[in-house]
């Protein structure tokens, strides 16, 4: 979407991004002293910065920016290929049309700010949520069997899970809901600035400060849940048995105006592929034990512990 290219599955270059990734999750959660001194920065950068900031460079500088200045050089207007061509055409109608304010929005640094959210958080949030959800599968054998029962009534053997299939695998996608809210790979979120001087419930909220949503809070709330320590997908089902109305306090992706862009793609492929996997295969521990659910992190990233499976060919 960003580039126009696919991967092969042992593609080196895509392989490296994602070692690379993976060591730039492990540094922030572990924190830096920076985080908590931030003017350390300008004086004496401690090892573990200068480490972030070496996994940054490789990541933004050496393969994002590379890959827009690959699009920019052979950019036509007439032949728009990707999203990155797309933001390109973007500065372009807007130096033309509304000067350099509306430029000044849409500079290098802004779309290359862009492009590796949309590249970097797309990956990690869905392999994160995958990994979560076959765990979660491999712990209910039972869950698991109603999945692939309703995927076998819905779509059959003889093809894969379409989008179309998607409002008819209700329990599915209850699942996959489910599975998201005891994970909760993004605890806090992505931090926020208000933008003004403001009030919440009393609260006073001065313009540049830091905000930041509780979502496992809300995820884990037994006020809000039933049983909120059990896997239960029918909480979001309706008497139909099909997908009901969002929980309040359902929030994996955020809300209000800064809501997670990504939304309305993460959960349609999630559902693709995670239906995919349902159908083709059946999943166990290979240990034969009950995995440990518990996720494993910080505040800010959430992930399980590592756990081998068995996959047995079911179609």
């Amino acid at each position: 979407m960003c580039f126009g290219e696919k991967y092969d599955f042992n593609d080196k270059e895509f392989s490296h991004l994602l070692k690379m990734e993976d060591v730039l999750i492990k540094k922030i959660t572990e924190g830096v002293p920076e985080d908590f001194i931030p003017g350390l920065r300008y004086v004496y950068k401690s090892k573990a910065f200068k480490e972030l900031e070496g996994l940054k460079d490789c990541l933004i500088e050496g393969f994002i920016r590379r890959k827009y200045k690959e699009s920019e050089s052979t950019f036509n207007k007439d032949d728009i290929r990707h999203f990155t061509d797309t933001l390109i055409f973007a500065r372009m109608e807007a130096k033309k049309e509304e000067g350099m304010q509306a430029l000044s929005a849409l500079d290098e640094d802004h779309l290359i700010q862009t492009l590796a959210e949309i590249y970097f958080a797309g990956i990690d949030a869905l392999r994160l949520t995958l990994e979560f959800a076959l765990l979660h599968m491999v712990a209910f054998s039972d869950i698991q069997r109603k999945v692939q029962d309703e995927i076998a009534n819905v779509v059959g053997k003889e093809r894969l899970p379409g989008l179309a299939d998607r409002p008819n695998l209700g329990y599915t996608e209850a699942v996959i809901h489910e599975s998201m809210r005891l994970a909760t790979i993004g605890p806090t979120g992505i931090f926020h600035e208000s933008s003004c001087d403001s009030e919440i419930c009393g609260y006073r909220i001065p313009k540049g400060t830091s905000v930041v949503i509780n979502h496992w809070a809300l995820h884990n709330d037994p006020s809000a849940w039933d049983d909120v320590d059990r896997f239960i997908p029918q909480r979001y089902l309706d008497e139909d048995c099909k997908l009901g109305p969002k929980p309040k306090s359902w929030l994996p992706f955020s809300a209000g105006t800064r809501v997670c862009l990504g939304e309305f793609v993460a959960k349609p492929i999630l559902h693709l592929i995670f239906a995919s996997l349902m159908q083709r295969y059946k999943w166990k521990m290979e240990s034969g034990i009950c995995p440990d659910i518990n996720p494993v992190g910080t505040p800010f990233t959430l992930s399980c512990k590592p756990y081998k499976v068995i996959a047995e060919k079911r179609i």
